[in-house]
């Protein structure tokens, strides 16, 4: 079990463009939002300082090219926080106040109107970055299940019956267990330690009789499938391809950067999580071919 567990996570990263695509597509659709909308709210910015400035003989250009080069002044060597400094309420504040000291005498009778204007200005900056926020976590989420019916396909398949029957025991073996934890808890406070390591075991437990029962009911002994043995190594079996994923993000930290080392680990964990999800079907699939063979 052990062996094909592995072998099943390594050759299911064939898919791992697929939930990277998605992630991209995400992103893209995000910034098809944020980039328009961050234009508008600049423009908006820009016409809100001129109406407010109107009675004053301020040359506009001259005023535009000192705001420009305050944002070059910042530090791009650290893009991301170039871009967090000068998308804060502090910053425009201050810099809106230096630029247009250098041409009135006094600032403060501005005050109040430049403060709701940039207030105006990063509210509707922040409902766009949420918009690119909840591009990508659909992209994450269209990813996962996509990925999941190929690696399904490949490992685990099953029939449409079998699904709805597995999500039936699924949905009354995990209440069960849950309520079983939490009962457990509640009659011995110190047992978090031992709940989370039972929970574990039974964890193993149920995926090998959920396996069983859709795969392999009448066809194997129960026992040859649901034993000590067998949840033992699919424990293993779950947690060695975890610390694979874990070793591979890690390298590709260091050998890339921080943030794409962040995108390969998701992308790397949720192959992962959906190989650990799907390990104890595949070997009941395998016993089953094994016997049919012999």
């Amino acid at each position: 079990m052990i062996k094909q567990g592995i072998i099943n996570f390594f050759k299911n990263l064939k898919y791992f463009f697929t939930p990277l695509g998605t992630l991209a597509l995400g992103f893209i659709f995000g910034l098809s939002v944020l980039i328009p909308g961050m234009i508008t709210s600049f423009s908006t910015l820009a016409d809100s300082v001129q109406k407010i400035l109107s009675d004053t003989t301020i040359d506009f250009n001259a005023l535009k090219d000192s705001a420009i080069s305050a944002v070059q002044a910042l530090d791009w060597n650290n893009p991301l926080e170039a871009i967090k400094t000068m998308l804060s309420n502090e910053w425009l504040m201050q810099t809106l106040n230096e630029c247009v000291s250098s041409f009135v005498e006094s600032t403060e009778v501005y005050t109040s109107q430049f403060s709701t204007a940039i207030n105006a200005f990063t509210a509707d900056l922040m409902a766009y970055f949420a918009a690119v926020i909840v591009f990508l976590v659909l992209g994450l989420i269209g990813g996962f299940f996509l990925t999941r019916w190929l690696v399904r396909r490949n490992i685990a398949r099953r029939s449409l019956w079998k699904y709805f029957l597995n999500a039936f025991i699924d949905s009354l073996l995990t209440a069960t267990l849950v309520a079983l934890c939490v009962w457990f808890i509640q009659v011995w406070k110190p047992s978090a330690l031992i709940s989370s390591l039972v929970s574990i075991l039974l964890f193993g437990f149920v995926s090998l009789f959920e396996a069983y029962i859709v795969h392999a009911w009448k066809k194997v002994d129960i026992k040859k499938i649901v034993n000590a043995k067998n949840i033992f190594q699919l424990f293993a079996t779950d947690l060695i391809i975890f610390l694979l994923a874990g070793v591979c993000v890690l390298l590709a930290i260091a050998m890339t950067n921080l943030i794409v080392g962040v995108v390969i680990g998701i992308v790397l964990m949720e192959i992962a999580f959906i190989v650990i999800g799907l390990n104890a079907e595949a070997y009941v699939k395998g016993v089953i071919e094994n016997k049919t063979e012999k």
